[in-house]
């Protein structure tokens, strides 16, 4: 691989990644949608709490799983791809299998038993493939640029979220059986792109870049970093949008639509710090975003004024954008070449833990 490309974001396959990272973001919003909804269709609410426990075990599992299986068909193969491609077509054959489920309205006798299963196998096929694409960022990307191709990750991520309401609009428009067939197709269409416009692009033409050596792995730091990312996004995702139900007199908008708005901010706040970012601030600048993110959440909790809560939103998108695209490329100068998807599956099993403690709180 010339020396232009290596030096350049290949944006082409970067818009693959953001494609397929998008359907992985809206199939947990379908599934977020409709997991009760399903549960109570089929009088099986008392299976809430146990898939609730499965969700969490697998999400925490599972990315270090797929980041080893990654790099060992890297090791094999030359690439990580085929692991992607697995995981994008089991979770696709998931999708369809629910859709038919809904379609065809199985005795309860038979879904007792199924629709549990089918949930497992697709949250265990959604979490197998995202690591494994997560990490060819480093393939599309040289190190000095991740923070602006990471900040592309965080927009795209933010973006949707702060869409959330329309999304499930859309989704009970839709029903439970056509939005698990699109979310399907969705995944294999977007698994596909990345598949075709990432194989002229080996791992090995990258691991050769001097800028991208790291002779060490440290998962502690790994881990860490990614436990700091989660925490803030679970807050914000899990608990800000019922809480800030109290600004409603103030700003005329519903909680849900608060944390939009926030969300919205730190996409922007993103762009603009992602430029600013190189290795010698790197650091520096996380440790920032991680102090001040962590006080003016303090301060939305204890502030009784809500303009100064307001105004605390405004510099937790400020900091909260600091961490979203610093920690992930960090992780990754914190892992060694031949670990680098293992790296990024221990980083999202740190970000899903704050994550699932959450979702087993709010049980």
């Amino acid at each position: 691989m010339d020396n232009q490309k290596t030096s350049a974001i290949q944006w082409k396959q970067m818009i693959s990644l953001l494609a397929l990272y998008a359907s992985v973001i809206i199939g947990w919003i379908a599934y977020h949608r409709y997991q009760p909804a399903l549960l109570d269709t089929f009088d099986m609410k008392e299976f809430a709490p146990i898939l609730i426990w499965g969700q969490a075990i697998i999400l925490i599992l599972t990315p270090p799983l797929a980041g080893y299986l990654g790099d060992k068909y890297r090791d094999r193969l030359g690439n990580r791809l085929r692991i992607i491609t697995l995981g994008v077509s089991f979770a696709a054959m998931i999708f369809m299998t629910v859709a038919f489920t809904l379609i065809v309205n199985p005795p309860r006798s038979f879904v007792l038993y199924a629709l549990p299963v089918l949930v497992i196998l697709w949250l265990f096929a959604m979490s197998l493939f995202t690591s494994p694409a997560i990490s060819t960022i480093e393939m599309f990307s040289p190190s000095t640029k991740l923070p602006i191709t990471v900040a592309a990750l965080t927009i795209t991520s933010d973006l949707l979220y702060s869409l959330e309401p329309v999304i499930v609009d859309i989704i009970d428009f839709l029903g439970g059986a056509a939005t698990f067939a699109v979310g399907g197709i969705i995944v294999s269409v977007s698994g596909y792109l990345l598949r075709k416009n990432s194989m002229a692009i080996t791992d090995e033409g990258q691991e050769t870049r001097p800028d991208d050596y790291n002779p060490k792995t440290n998962m502690g730091k790994v881990i860490f970093l990614g436990i700091g990312m989660g925490l803030f996004s679970g807050i914000i995702i899990e608990v800000f949008p019922d809480y800030l139900d109290k600004l409603k007199s103030v700003m005329g908008i519903s909680g849900q639509w608060v944390s939009s708005l926030v969300l919205i901010l730190t996409a922007i706040f993103s762009i603009v710090i992602s430029r600013r970012v190189t290795k010698e601030n790197i650091v520096k600048l996380l440790i920032i975003g991680l102090v001040f993110a962590g006080v003016s959440t303090i301060g939305i909790f204890t502030i009784p004024n809500d303009m100064l809560i307001i105004l605390s939103l405004i510099v937790f998108a400020i900091f909260y954008a600091m961490v979203n695209v610093t920690a992930l490329p960090l992780a990754l100068q914190n892992t060694s070449i031949k670990q680098k998807v293992l790296g990024v599956g221990v980083f999202f099993c740190g970000f899903e833990i704050p994550n699932s403690v959450l979702d087993v709180i709010l049980l």
